[in-house]
């Protein structure tokens, strides 16, 4: 009988120890991440586009759908966050006061690579990145699995 409960206790310990383990390891910057890594993305034109926006601080990821202005591969304005009925709210977030700092103007562009933007800084030190959900290469094709011969 006291195998039996240890078992169970070391199972159990097992058992929870990966859940816990495998929802510190995912956030969606992580995602959004691999797959833009993976698949990569077309060349962002001019305009306006619907990204991903990724606020992350530590380990933690929150992801919102949202709005930016491109010009020559560069942010160069963000427009908000996209509500549930499909109207834009300006973001509260503000950059790190760094970014103001007329000494390194270099730091004021956002470029986008592969689909996403470099990150920043926010004022109150989360890091922001943008995702450019639409223009994300399609996944490769498989190739088709034959039948089961005794399927024919």
């Amino acid at each position: 009988m006291k195998k039996l409960l240890q078992l169970l206790l070391v199972a159990s310990i097992l058992v929870f120890g990966s859940a816990i383990n495998a929802n510190a390891q995912s956030n969606c910057y992580e995602d959004y991440l691999k797959v833009f890594t993976d698949r990569g993305a077309s060349p962002i034109p001019d305009g306006t586009h619907e990204v991903v926006f990724t606020i992350r601080e530590g380990n933690k990821a929150d992801c919102y759908m949202g709005k930016v202005e491109v010009k020559n591969n560069q942010i160069v304005n963000t427009l908000g966050v996209i509500l549930e009925d499909g109207s834009i709210k300006k973001m509260g977030v503000k950059l790190n006061a760094r970014y103001n700092d007329a000494n390194n103007p270099a730091i004021l562009y956002m470029d986008i690579v592969n689909g996403m933007s470099t990150a920043f800084l926010s004022e109150d030190n989360k890091l922001i990145n943008v995702f450019f959900i639409k223009q994300l290469n399609s996944k490769a094709k498989s190739i088709k699995l034959a039948p089961a011969a005794g399927s024919l």
